[in-house]
């Protein structure tokens, strides 16, 4: 039995920085298979080209998918949300429509710290640190 090597802090950081900035580069390049976030983030008067998704965890449910996240506004405001969305024409089929949501700001109870023992940097620290990256990707070259 092959025995997986246990990361060290700073490539468990490294790894949810990837994870963060996967999900957000998800979300920018195919923002047609996110209707159900773009509805709820119009809904809350939250411009989807001025922030990122940083977290997101989908689940089927009775009778529609529930997304569980957060968004990072473009002013650093953390934003916890929950919303579900209505099956398709066919079970798991997602239909980009809204059932029910739910958003929570947690900027102040999110921690954003470079070293919290244990941890390295916060997922606070890193969702910051996706923005300012996706951020100066879009710039263009001066």
């Amino acid at each position: 039995m092959s025995r997986r090597r246990q990361q060290n802090v700073p490539q468990q950081a490294s790894s949810r920085l990837e994870t963060m900035l996967e999900n957000a580069q998800a979300f920018s390049r195919h923002p047609e298979r996110y209707e159900w976030l773009r509805a709820m983030l119009a809904m809350y008067s939250l411009d989807q080209h001025d922030g990122v998704l940083v977290e997101l965890r989908s689940v089927p449910d009775q009778d529609c998918w529930v997304h569980y996240g957060l968004w990072l506004t473009a002013e650093g405001r953390f934003i916890r949300f929950v919303a579900e969305e209505a099956y398709g024409a066919r079970p798991l089929d997602a239909s980009g429509r809204l059932e029910h949501t739910s958003i929570e700001d947690v900027t102040t109870s999110t921690p954003v710290s470079q070293h919290v023992p244990g941890v390295g940097k916060s997922n606070g620290y890193l969702a910051l640190e996706v923005l300012r990256l996706v951020r100066s990707r879009s710039r263009p070259d001066e």
